[in-house]
């Protein structure tokens, strides 16, 4: 079995399938023209057949140098521009212009250009010999028009070669400096196939080239008739295939990137060129995409579940390009979508989602991107443009404009569908594109009004949503995903995490985690009442009160500081940067304070940024995060993003802010104090997935959340993500069962208040009466429990419609009117009672410690995840909670938190403290001008010494207080204590 072999099946398929009407030619190597890197005889006979009048034109300019003046023109114009701008913009001289190829026609109303789409000529080249020093060959070259546009290089395993063979060849034996066949921008791809496996890359680059996947799944899978690869040559490389390729994926496009320039001690933006050949899953979600369009027409949800380094932003490029030139028909003169619009869910543009549409535009002013005001948005819809983009947030201000809109029809791409596209926002959204307008002069009585309400919250004939997400909640799921025969909602295609790590294109944020645990008793202070409270929420108060405490927050730091000054920083060539992830605005305030404070103690030369939004009060002064920032030394005018670049900052500490869509690649290592979970848990610790150079792993210490809980959040989206079934319409009717029962209201009140709702009024006056009656009688209920209770259902009816009555075409006039009643309602309930528990002057924090756990790689397991749907029960009132004295729900948390150590320990530990505290050498290194590192480490050498003198006398001691997990905090804490008694004296 040998490659020559390999060659000839791929080759006999290429020349004997028609698509589409064309098929490729075998030419043999010898019709390759080295110096002008063109088959030349296919380049004149291209053009004669398909353009004989402009070849006649230009043989009168040149004469009987005509194809030499016409060969060498087009290789000097690919070598300048690159070959995909000549293939799509032709040549021009002298007022001739030549196309170079034909694409096929979008609709058959131009029988003219159906002929010259079938005048293109394809070819493959076997052996061809690209050099013009030596014989070196590639294995196969596949031209268009007489121009090669790929290359590939085939290795036979049964012969004993990999796809690896081919790659160290193109690295190592085919040098594009001197090679013009090899130049950047002068190939589309190459290609490097095995019977099992395929690689690829848009740019050689001696040792330096990087080969990407180029393969159906991870593994590609098993086929019955043949090679696992075959799919390139029978799907990607087809005549109509590579055709559709050139029209509408491949891409030259620049990178931004921005990193510190020490030179000029600052942050500096670098570009590159890139070209951009569509991955495999990138044409497949694309293409499928386009045939289901066609088969379903207008009015559907699609899903797109692409996770992070799927290149996202390409894909929803081309789907927008796609688009705007789908036709459901070839006879059909109006397109499918009168308009695209793409949606980001970010308050500022995606920068480099509007570069990559812009990049895809091949005629001017197709794209519109609103990035001013309303008022522009307004003017791009009524000018008809092709594509817009915009942000979520101003669908919402504009939505009453918008639904004088009539008769247009819109595809609607969100990138990356969260809550926020699948609420309130997305009705207004799909309202503001409604034809749902009567357009007879006679009045509506409110039923009728009502009616088409109700069908604007569901889905429309005329809009088409296509949302892309790599975490998938079970609300999305259900209205953006398709149901199978199981009755369950599935993505309508998939790129997983699990693909995208084994592919290289992401790290996995799992492969180190390690877990810390904080330890601690609580002792009530003596003289303090033993209060009866609520036992939750004094449990709650307690371990936010511990979580708060200065000592927590200094010891949590110093482990911080410990594993980033000997281990993180090390990491990316010494340019690595770390996210800490504090529950709250405080927490951000509370971690700064500290870590600055324990970096100046260290002499670090590098401190911290502080990420959160508006404005804290703490100890009577307000922070935000530009105050904190500038007075730890960074410049007003720059940037978090740009700040963190900057070796002089090196950690993040964020609450909220900056954990999900902030991609900084030096990111390697994350501490988390803050309890994550579910989609949030997965979007926080992908962070750290970015890659860059150097790169080769992450590291999370979480200290609060368990190992299972990780896991347990990441498993539904490790590859593709299904809902289980269906939520269940009928609770609505149970929810409005136990609101009747109720007795607040009756149905003439609601039907009379939304007849006033709906009808031309000047002021909400009319509406309050009915409101302010339910008030007082929910007021006259005497226990406070069946209020909150009654509230409770009524929150749960409100959420459970707003949500069904966007993913069913659910109409029941009754359910509605409630809806519209219960929504205004439940804004004049009086608030719930606070019931603030203060317990910081009833307790003392004694013998904390944090201690480590273990670090340890959290396994997904290879399975498809499943969500469950939304479920909202009736009786979810809060039950009422146990009322404990005050002192043993202290002694609970204790057992569960607590250390159990002997009295005589105690005893043992506080002999040596007062021994070295006495030590005349030790008070002379604690008060010699030594760093803090030093004193501590030589406090951490004596206390060692010390307890080394129990290892005979008292070895269960010796072992407790020696233990890797323990000394460490021991010696803080004794190092601690006697830099306060030595501040004190």
């Amino acid at each position: 079995m040998t490659e020559k072999r390999f060659e000839e099946h791929i080759e006999s398929y290429l020349t004997t399938h028609l698509h589409d009407g064309l098929k490729y030619d075998s030419v043999h190597h010898s019709h390759y023209d080295r110096t002008l890197c063109l088959v030349n005889h296919e380049v004149i006979e291209f053009i004669k057949h398909s353009q004989p009048e402009s070849y006649q034109r230009w043989q009168i300019q040149f004469g009987e140098q005509a194809d030499e003046k016409l060969l060498k023109r087009l290789s000097s114009e690919i070598q300048k521009e690159g070959v995909i701008k000549v293939l799509r913009n032709g040549i021009r001289e002298r007022g001739v212009y030549l196309d170079m190829v034909y694409f096929e026609p979008k609709s058959s109303l131009n029988p003219e250009h159906q002929t010259k789409y079938l005048c293109n000529r394809l070819s493959v080249v076997r052996q061809l010999h690209y050099s013009t020093q030596n014989e070196k060959s590639i294995d196969m070259v596949l031209c268009i028009n007489g121009i090669p546009i790929v290359t590939i290089e085939l290795k036979n395993q049964l012969s004993g070669q990999s796809i690896i063979q081919g790659i160290n060849q193109y690295k190592f034996d085919r040098d594009p400096k001197n090679e013009p066949l090899l130049h950047f921008k002068r190939m589309l791809v190459h290609f490097t196939v095995d019977n099992d496996t395929v690689g690829m890359t848009s740019k050689l680059s001696g040792a330096e080239t990087k080969f990407l996947p180029y393969n159906r799944d991870i593994v590609n899978p098993t086929v019955d008739d043949g090679y696992k690869v075959s799919y390139l040559w029978k799907e990607v490389l087809t005549p109509n295939s590579i055709l559709d390729i050139i029209e509408n994926f491949v891409l030259e496009t620049t990178e931004s990137e921005k990193e510190w320039d020490d030179k000029s001690g600052r942050v500096i933006e670098k570009k590159k060129d890139l070209l951009i050949f569509p991955r495999y899953h990138q044409l497949d979600v694309i293409r499928n995409l386009r045939k289901q369009i066609k088969a379903e027409g207008i009015g559907k949800y699609y899903l797109i579940q692409h996770t992070t380094g799927s290149g996202k932003s390409y894909s929803i490029g081309w789907l927008a390009h796609t688009l705007t030139s789908l036709y459901q028909n070839a006879s059909d003169k109006n397109r499918i979508f009168d308009t695209v619009i793409v949606v980001t869910d970010r308050k500022v543009l995606d920068k480099q989602l509007q570069k990559t549409l812009r990049d895809l535009e091949q005629t001017a002013g197709v794209v519109k991107a609103i990035d001013k005001n309303s008022e522009q948005l307004k003017n791009a819809l009524a000018n008809g443009n092709d594509i817009i983009v915009t942000t979520i947030q101003k669908f919402g201000v504009i939505a009453d404009a918008m639904s004088k809109l009539k008769g247009r029809t819109f595809g609607v791409i969100i990138d990356e569908v969260h809550s926020s596209q699948t609420g309130e926002t997305s009705k207004k959204l799909k309202k503001s594109l409604s034809v749902n307008e009567f357009e007879e002069e006679e009045e509506e009585d409110f039923e009728d009004i009502l009616a088409r309400e109700i069908l604007s919250r569901g889905k429309q004939k005329h809009i088409s949503f296509f949302g892309f997400t790599g975490t998938p909640k079970n609300k999305t799921l259900e209205l953006f995903g398709r149901k199978n025969e199981a009755g369950q909602f599935v993505p309508f295609h998939s790129y997983t995490m699990k693909q995208s790590i084994a592919e290289g294109y992401t790290l996995d944020v799992l492969e180190h985690f390690m877990s810390y645990k904080r330890w601690f008793k609580l002792k009530q202070e003596e003289g303090k009442e033993d209060l009866e409270l609520p036992e939750g929420k004094v449990k709650k108060e307690l371990m936010k009160f511990v979580d708060s405490h200065h000592e927590t927050i200094r010891q949590k730091v110093a482990i911080m500081l410990n594993q980033f000054v000997h281990h993180t920083q090390k990491q990316i060539r010494g340019r690595a940067r770390a996210m800490v992830v504090v529950r709250s605005r405080k927490h951000c305030v509370l971690f700064q304070q500290e870590m600055v404070k324990q970096m100046k103690a260290l002499r670090l030369p590098y401190s911290c940024l502080v990420a959160f939004s508006g404005s804290i009060s703490h100890e009577g002064t307000d922070h935000t995060e530009t105050t904190l920032n500038t007075e730890n030394g960074s410049q007003n005018n720059v940037s978090i993003p740009d700040a963190l670049k900057d070796p002089r900052f090196r950690i993040l500490i964020v609450s909220n802010k900056f954990q999900t869509g902030f991609d900084e690649p030096l990111i390697h290592t994350m501490f988390v104090d803050k309890k994550l979970g579910g989609v949030q848990c997965v979007q926080t610790l992908s962070r750290l997935n970015r890659k860059t150079n150097g790169k080769i792993d992450t590291f999370v210490l979480d200290f609060v959340n368990e190992p299972e809980e990780i896991v347990e959040a990441f498993q539904p989206f490790y590859t593709s993500t299904l809902l289980t079934g269906e939520t269940d319409s009928y609770k609505l009717y149970e929810l409005e069962t136990q609101i009747k029962s109720f007795h607040l209201f009756t149905k003439y009140e609601v039907d009379e208040f939304c007849k006033l709702f709906y009808s031309e009024r000047q002021s909400d006056e009319v509406l309050q009466p009915f409101l302010n009656r339910a008030v007082d009688k929910w007021a006259e209920i005497e226990d406070d429990d069946k209020k909150e209770e009654y509230r409770s259902i009524i929150n749960s009816y409100c959420r459970l419609y707003s949500y069904i009555s966007q993913i069913m075409d659910f109409q029941d006039a009754e359910l509605e009117k409630l809806f519209i009643f219960l929504k205004y309602l439940k804004k004049k309930l009086p608030k719930r009672k606070g019931s603030n528990i203060d317990v910081s002057d009833s307790i003392d924090l004694d013998s904390l410690r944090i201690q480590k756990i273990g670090e340890m790689k959290l396994a997904l397991e290879d399975k498809q995840g499943e969500l469950d749907p939304i479920a909202e029960s009736g009786s979810n009132g809060k039950p009422q909670e146990e009322i404990d004295l005050l002192s043993s729900i202290i002694q609970k948390v204790n057992n569960v938190h607590g250390i159990h150590l002997k009295d005589e320990d105690k005893i043992h530990l506080n002999n040596v403290y007062v021994r070295m505290s006495q030590s005349p050498e030790v008070q002379k290194v604690m008060a010699g001008d030594n760093s803090e590192a030093n004193k501590k480490q030589f406090w951490t050498e004596m206390m060692s010494k010390f307890f080394l003198e129990y290892i005979n006398d008292n070895f269960d001691f010796y072992k407790t207080v020696e233990a890797a997990s323990n000394k460490p905090i021991i010696s803080d804490m004794m190092y601690q204590h006697f830099k306060k008694s030595c501040q004190a004296q």
